[in-house]
């Protein structure tokens, strides 16, 4: 005992594991100290092994055994950081989990799992499982099978079971092809074919828990191929150039090269498979070919032919003789499929079009109809080339004279090309012809023939140009003169007021008509020239024409006037295009055109137009005259009042005024009317007229003045648009930030847009970053502020976050999960992570998941459904730039 209480600790009610110390002490006795020691007591948790799961215990066959398996999936309801050990009891050799599995035997295998051990001191306890490892079953080892093409029939039917090396447990099990399908082991093979791949078919036994699998091939490998024959090789002795060589396996079709070739002719000329058949002679040459074996496979030898052929050269005369223009068409030689050269070797054939060349040598080839050779020797020709006569040729131009020239150099009738060494001769026989002077004065006009001839040496033939001269005479256009004519009068022929004028001339400008006839309602005054000319002169001549306008007054027409519309010229009103210069009967006030519907009477008016030499008629037009007007609308309020916030416009007028098609105007002498929509201004007097019957607008305006008032615009408090969300603020709380709100009138109100809009309650919750509009009431003139006050609603205000230390997920609907108020809100990125008292994450959330409940979101190593009551850890990550925070938190139920 000491200072009376008795040394005993109640140990059950020590409800929390851990280390407790307890510590006894006596008080000083004279000059002997105070003295004191401590016991300790550490109080441990018993730890619960779990019961085997439903998987337990767990069977694997040999060939499925697992390097890595977890053990713990075959417990239920066991504490973590236990001891497994391979055996029944925690001596037995420790393992850990997962567990590598792949090197065990078959057979049953236990393994442990305990907790409180040694040297804790509660009570052992400990669960054991165990894994089961089965016996598979053996298919035997694939003998894999290689067939010879033409060895299949020889060995059909095949038994799968000889491509087994028989240590197979049995020859019970099935066999499939690599289709899956079950099939015999007895197969007829001689449908196999080389397919590139082998034929896989496999074996399979099952013994009831474990089954095992060969897979054995069949392949057939191509028999060697010696092919088969291409038709002969038929080869021209003219095509083979130097050191050319063929290639035999050309001669062959589908064919292994894995063979030798024999020189059966022999030819001489064979090297492997080439034959050199630069230099062999025409003839045929034969050539085996005996293909490599393959094991017991082997082919026939085939043989393939090579022939050459040849044709001899055409004949013909040595020497041959064209005249100038001839073409390699021209050129003569006996033979067939005649081509020709300009080289004794080589070179390419010459085209038929190609011309001829004095003195060269030209080399003909036949080609063979049957074998399509061209002969490899030539025949040569020798080609000389007379020069054709040349008489000439028209002149573009034809030569036309007049009818008094005496001395017509008839080779101007020529385009100058001709030989000089011709004659002329007079083909119409005019008898005005010397050598090649024509004398045109000895005819009459018309045109006459002549021919020029230049005489060939064979075998060119003579050449003749015929040319026609024309001979023509001199023209006249008449003489000058002139017309004076009225725009009103008829056409006019004045051709023919030229006396006596050649036809067939021009007029200069030219006449509407397209002819020689004037017409003064659309040719215009001026002078008019006519001229005519041909090869041999030109002449013309002038008529001056005056045309003299008609007078014109117009059509007989009716004005119907206003008169708002002031002074207006009358001869505007007639129809047609009136004169100007006419009068008016009776005359007008101003001595002009000018109607002043003022001073000027209504009535009928004459307009008269004199007429100007040579034109004779006088022309007038009548003009019936009406004056109309309209009275002032009636003003039945002068004053009008708007507020400016509901934007009046000049519309609103209209119930100031009673009238008809009332029209604004911005004074009472303006001349534009006011758009309907222009906005009404404060102080300003606005002017009507109207339309009434008359359909004139009246002269006389009715004034109206418009006051247009307004309140001002309300103004908010310094971070009087700053709430938090968690208190729900409204509308309401937002007005109370307005300066100017008058809680007695309630003058402020609230709506959804900067004009127009729908009216919001005050009872509204505010939204976040939501812009909301306010306008002042003046109670004085009843309007609203015209320009309204924006405000975005700020919900952030909300200082730092609180974090309960501490929640009760217990189902009583309070407190029943760890909330963060308004986290979500302020911080949407941010990133909750829960630990236990071992450090294991037992719950990561964010905005769109649930809050913490007391049960895990985690995987299944840490305890599934209510998780303990206990103390545990939170990490916040806000993930905006902020420090993260962390903290702990009791959980109780």
């Amino acid at each position: 005992t000491s200072n009376g209480y008795l040394g005993t600790v109640n140990i059950s009610s020590l409800t929390t594991p851990g280390t407790y110390v307890f510590t006894y002490s006596l008080d000083a006795v004279g000059v002997c100290p105070d003295a004191s020691s401590s016991v300790t007591i550490i109080l441990r948790e018993i730890l619960s092994s779990g019961i085997p799961s439903a998987d337990n215990p767990a069977s694997f066959c040999e060939a499925d055994l697992p390097s890595s398996f977890d053990l713990f999936t075959l417990l239920d309801n066991e504490d973590p950081a236990g001891l497994w050990t391979q055996g029944t009891t925690s001596s037995d050799p420790a393992v850990s989990s997962p567990i590598d599995l792949s090197g065990f035997m078959p057979g049953t295998y236990d393994f442990t799992y305990s907790q409180n051990v040694d040297p804790n001191p509660c009570p052992e306890e400990s669960t054991t499982v165990q894994v089961v490892v089965l016996q598979d079953p053996n298919a035997g080892v694939a003998i894999n099978q290689v067939f010879c093409e033409n060895d299949l029939t020889a060995n059909s039917p095949f038994d799968l079971f000889d491509a087994l090396d028989g240590s197979q447990d049995n020859n019970s099990g099935t066999w499939t092809d690599s289709a899956g399908t079950t099939i015999s082991n007895i197969l007829d093979i001689t449908g196999f074919t080389i397919s590139g791949s082998p034929y896989t078919f496999t074996y399979t036994i099952d013994n009831g828990t474990c089954v095992d699998s060969e897979d054995i091939t069949i392949t057939v490998e191509p028999a060697p191929e010696s092919g088969t024959t291409n038709p002969d090789a038929e080869i021209c002795v003219n095509d083979i150039t130097t050191g050319e060589t063929f290639d035999l396996f050309d001669l062959l079709e589908g064919e292994d090269q894995s063979g030798v070739w024999s020189d059966d002719t022999p030819s001489g000329a064979l090297s492997g498979n080439l034959v050199t058949i630069d230099g062999l002679a025409p003839g045929t040459y034969d050539f085996t070919f005996d293909v490599n074996a393959i094991g017991s496979c082997d082919d026939v030898n085939l043989t393939v032919s090579i022939i050459i052929n040849d044709i001899s050269s055409p004949t013909g005369a040595a020497s041959q003789l064209f005249c100038d223009g001839a073409t390699i068409a021209d050129l003569s030689a006996t033979g067939n499929n005649i081509l020709w050269y300009d080289e004794a070797t080589g070179g390419t054939a010459l085209a038929s079009t190609d011309a001829l060349v004095d003195g060269e040598n030209y080399f003909a080839t036949q080609t063979d109809a049957i074998t399509g050779c061209e002969s490899s020797v030539r025949f040569e020709v020798n080609v000389i080339i007379n020069i054709s006569p040349n008489s000439g040729l028209p002149n573009a131009t034809p030569l036309t004279v007049c009818d008094n020239n005496s001395a017509v150099d008839l080779f101007n009738g020529l385009d100058g090309s001709e030989d000089a060494t011709g004659t002329w001769f007079d083909t119409d026989g005019t008898g005005a012809l010397s050598g090649n002077i024509f004398d045109a004065t000895l005819v009459s006009a018309g045109g006459y023939q002549f021919t020029y001839t230049v005489t060939g040496i064979a075998p060119c033939v003579d050449s003749s140009t015929v040319i026609t001269v024309t001979v023509e005479q001199t023209v006249f256009a008449g003489t000058d003169t002139s017309l004076d004519i009225c725009s009103d009068e008829g056409t006019v022929d004045i051709f023919a007021l030229l006396g006596g004028a050649d036809a067939g001339g021009a007029w200069s400008p030219a006449l509407t008509s397209g002819s020689n006839i004037f017409d003064p309602a659309s040719d215009a005054s001026g002078t008019y020239t006519y001229t005519i000319s041909n090869s041999c002169s030109t002449d013309s001549s002038d008529i001056v024409i005056t045309v003299t306008q008609a007078p014109d007054a117009g059509s007989d027409a009716n004005a119907d006037l206003c008169v708002v519309n002031g002074i207006v010229d009358l001869t505007t009103y007639l129809g047609g295009a009136p004169d100007s210069n006419g009068t008016w009967s009776p005359a007008l006030a101003s001595g002009t055109n000018d109607f002043d519907p003022t001073v000027d009477s209504p009535g009928t008016y004459i307009y008269t137009v004199s007429a100007i030499t040579p034109c004779t008629t006088d022309a007038s037009a009548q003009l019936t005259v009406t004056i109309g007007d309209s009275p002032e609308p009636i003003v039945v309020e002068p004053t009008l009042t708007f507020c400016l916030s509901a934007n009046p416009t000049v519309a609103d007028l209209n119930s100031a005024v009673t009238g008809d098609s009332i029209l604004w105007y911005e004074s009472d002498t303006s001349t534009n009317p006011l758009d309907p929509t222009d906005i009404l201004l404060d102080g300003d007097d606005y002017y009507a007229t109207q339309t009434s019957g008359s359909g004139c607008e009246s002269t006389l305006r009715a004034q109206v003045n418009v006051i247009v008032n307004n309140a001002d615009t309300p103004t908010l408090i310094s971070e009087g648009d700053e709430f938090c969300i968690n208190d729900s603020p409204t509308l309401f709380e937002l007005t109370l930030n307005i300066l100017e709100y008058d809680s007695g009138t309630n003058n402020i109100t609230w709506y959804d847009s900067d004009t127009g809009g729908n009216v919001l309650s005050s009872t509204s919750l505010l939204v976040h970053d939501n812009v909301y509009y306010a306008t002042l009431l003046d109670p004085i003139t009843g309007c609203e502020s015209g320009l309204r006050l924006p405000v975005t609603a700020d919900l952030t205000a909300c200082g730092a976050l609180t974090f309960p230390d501490g929640f009760s997920p217990n189902g009583d609907g309070i407190n029943d999960r760890y909330v963060v108020e308004s986290i979500d809100f302020l911080y949407p990125n941010f990133v909750m992570e829960i630990y236990n008292r071992y450090g294991n994450l037992v719950y990561e959330g964010n905005a769109r998941t649930s809050p913490f409940d007391g049960t895990s979101n985690q995987s299944r190593l840490v305890t599934q459904g209510d998780l303990p009551v206990g103390v545990y850890f939170y990490i916040i990550n806000f993930n905006d730039g902020s420090k993260s925070k962390q903290g702990r938190l009791y959980l109780s139920r």
